[in-house]
């Protein structure tokens, strides 16, 4: 039996999103409202939305899932003469046994816009989520569109955090700089005893409440038998480690994980203070080493030591602002 998140006042047009009907309106009204800021791997989930609205045994299946798995099967539409011109999904998610949700893809039709129509949506969104007692209300939104920073600060939502994806293609790096070694500094393969350290940098760069939505496990890439054993057991993605030392001293990990999408995943484990010795180390490295080279992509907080990554030829693609509830 599906969720029913029906709450809202008769007088405005908002009703319940319906997955199995709703879902190619929808893709259509995200597409038209960022355009100019999707991604490759949003341009790929439109594309996946779009085949899912011919798949009627998918939306079935969604429809029964709705509000049970992390997945935007449950929302508000606004809807004017039969047309969804406003849309405003709703992702449930646990992390450690809290429950959270996300509020995502608060899209309104460019002639629609300025009317009220997101700060209805956002009202009815919360008027449903506050009495569920969560343990937080998200939302993460691009720092550029200064319009939705200030309605979910008019909102009650405070900013805890700003990522930036960051992209680098091998085709970048400069053939000098694979012949550049960092004296001192070496690169070896991942150590169980590595992991506690590596562990405690990655609950910094990667806190549980914004990790949720991106494709790290860090069971996956835990020290010891129990983590190698975990990663035979992967046949998608693959995974390698490397540690870049100071002699016995440990500067960092960096965790290589294969993707379908136009890019792999880099996750670093290092102090601010020692990312960049750690990109000079890995990269040369890893581009000598076998195997076809892919674009790499990274995840991280925006923050001043970030200049590492710029000296390094990566590239940002977007910086999200993630907004918390707090009223």
């Amino acid at each position: 039996m599906a969720v029913k998140i029906t709450n809202h006042p008769e007088a405005l047009p908002i009703r319940d999103f319906d997955v199995r009907t709703d879902l190619l309106s929808v893709s259509d009204l995200v597409e038209l409202c960022f355009a100019d800021r999707l991604s490759p791997d949003g341009e790929a989930l439109l594309r996946k939305m779009r085949s899912s609205a011919h798949n009627k045994r998918f939306q079935e299946w969604a429809y029964s899932m709705a509000g049970r798995v992390s997945m935007p099967f449950t929302g508000y539409v606004w809807v004017e003469d039969d047309e969804i011109i406003g849309n405003l999904s709703l992702i449930p998610y646990h992390v450690g046994g809290r429950q959270y949700y996300m509020i995502a893809n608060v899209a309104v039709h460019p002639d629609f816009q300025r009317k009220g129509i997101a700060h209805s949506l956002v009202c009815q969104a919360l008027e449903f989520l506050l009495p569920k007692g969560l343990d937080g209300i998200w939302l993460q939104v691009d720092e550029g569109n200064q319009r939705a920073v200030d309605l979910y600060h008019h909102h009650g939502f405070i900013e805890v955090s700003r990522r930036t994806t960051w992209m680098l293609r091998p085709s970048d790096l400069p053939e000098e700089f694979l012949d550049w070694r960092v004296p001192g500094f070496t690169v070896e393969g991942h150590r169980a005893r590595h992991w506690p350290q590596q562990r405690r940098w990655l609950e910094d760069n990667y806190p549980p409440e914004v990790r949720w939505h991106l494709p790290l496990r860090p069971e996956y890439l835990r020290g010891g038998l129990a983590g190698g054993i975990s990663r035979l057991m992967l046949l998608d993605p693959k995974i390698s480690q490397w540690s870049v030392m100071a002699g016995n001293e440990l500067i960092g990990v960096v965790s290589w994980q294969s993707s379908k999408t136009q890019a792999d995943w880099l996750w670093l484990a290092s102090s601010p203070e020692t990312e960049g010795v750690l990109l000079d180390a890995f990269l040369p490295h890893w581009m000598n080493g076998t195997g076809f080279k892919r674009s790499l992509r990274l995840n991280f907080p925006a923050r001043k030591t970030n200049h590492s990554l710029e000296t390094h030829w990566f590239k940002p693609t977007r910086t999200l602002i993630w907004m918390k509830y707090d009223k």
